[in-house]
């Protein structure tokens, strides 16, 4: 009960970490228009800005949370995050949005690596992909739960409270900056760390030769395989709203409403599928578990610029985010059988790291590709590229028995 109580205070801190991300997801590129923001490559920008600090920093916090604990590096991270989520509401240029999306992304490093990790510590072998699937559905509601929750907030204060449209856009950060506040609290009185790990530890030198040897060539093509899902997912969530209004002719109001609808749906379906799946990574091959929902999530992938209207896209967007729930719990448990508790911090943060990078690049390509050679063409190769890491995936990585998975 304690330790499942602990993985459920991660989980929430991690949630409001993605919460900020998510957001503003329904209205990210009205927001950036608002404030100066002309071209979809500025839009890709402002994504980005959160990815690249947060990549540059994972593999640094994650060191860290080895040496200094990874509790205390959590809690640092959320009071820095309170307190940009305030600035950010505050903003009054499109540069200055770009500043604190770039330091949310530090906070967002020294939360969520610290936080993967300290699952993981805190789990049996046995039992991590349901605790996995467990930190991932409440963590990742911050990614899904977050766009219709910005955009509530946003219609109230737009339309109950009068405000005007720019300024609509704003009052959600300081509610974010509230959750956040509570979310530390949470960590602080019931995250219980074994006092082993909650003393600082000499310094790590940190080395590949740490892991397991059968298990190398497997975490070396973990990066590789991270960095291009990363790559391929990232091409689809930035454009996705700026697509839905340009391609359908919609107004503003009715983007961020129709979309705030469909990433709630896809949330709430999301949330139910990895508890499950969870559960099933723990039963059965990790691998197959992650391929099979991947595939299906990559074609649906490529069908969605082929929606006739909202609704179609709607229904694919939830079916495919229903697919890569059912592959997230053994995903993340696979990665996390294979590294040593000594360097598991440092490890999941140069994991987080590739991901980031394919993370980066991926907002900005896409709105180039969209921009200037096809708007279905990042939806494509976003899916054929999703599937060629699961077939490197399938081939080459090695699944560690239950007798040599780390504790």
């Amino acid at each position: 009960m304690k330790v499942r109580g602990s993985v459920l205070a991660l989980s929430f801190s991690a949630s409001v970490v993605i919460l900020g991300f998510g957001l503003i997801m329904p209205y990210l590129p009205l927001y950036a228009e608002a404030l100066g923001a002309q071209t979809g490559l500025e839009i890709g920008l402002l994504s980005s800005a959160f990815l690249l600090t947060r990549t540059l920093l994972a593999t640094v916090a994650g060191s860290a949370s080895d040496r200094y604990g990874r509790k205390k590096l959590i809690i640092a991270g959320m009071v820095l995050y309170t307190v940009v989520s305030i600035f950010f509401g505050l903003a009054n240029s499109w540069l200055e949005l770009l500043l604190y999306r770039t330091i949310q992304g530090v906070a967002s490093a020294m939360v969520w690596s610290p936080a993967t990790a300290l699952v993981a510590d805190l789990t049996p072998p046995g039992e991590r992909g349901f605790a996995m699937g467990l930190y991932n559905s409440v963590s990742m509601s911050g990614w899904m739960f977050g766009p219709a929750l910005g955009g509530a907030i946003q219609w109230y204060a737009r339309n109950a409270m009068m405000l005007p449209l720019t300024d609509s856009y704003r009052v959600p950060f300081y509610f974010a900056s509230v959750l956040s506040l509570v979310s530390l609290l949470l960590v602080h009185f019931f995250v219980r760390v074994p006092a082993e790990q909650a003393t600082k530890r000499e310094t790590i030198k940190f080395s590949m030769k740490e892991v397991n040897a059968k298990f190398r060539k497997t975490v070396y093509v973990m990066f590789f395989i991270v960095c291009a899902y990363g790559f391929a997912t990232s091409f689809i969530e930035p454009l996705l709203v700026y697509f839905v209004k340009h391609e359908y002719m919609m107004a503003d109001e009715a983007v961020v409403a129709s979309m705030s609808v469909i990433f709630f749906v896809s949330s709430v379906l999301m949330m139910g599928v990895q508890i499950y799946a969870g559960r099933m990574a723990d039963r059965i091959s990790r691998k197959k578990m992650i391929v099979v929902p991947s595939v299906i999530a990559q074609l649906l992938t490529i069908l969605m610029p082929y929606s006739a209207n909202i609704t179609q896209i709607g229904v694919v967007m939830t079916a495919r985010t229903a697919a890569y729930g059912a592959s997230s719990p053994a995903y993340t448990a696979f990665q996390q059988d294979l590294l040593p508790r000594n360097v598991r911090g440092a490890l999941t943060g140069v994991l987080d790291t590739f991901f980031g990078i394919g993370s980066f690049i991926g907002p900005v390509l896409s709105f180039a590709i969209y921009d200037n050679i096809s708007h279905s063409m990042p939806f494509i190769l976003s899916g054929i590229l999703g599937m060629a890491t699961m077939v490197v995936l399938l081939r080459v990585a090695y699944e560690p028995k239950k007798e040599e998975v780390m504790a």
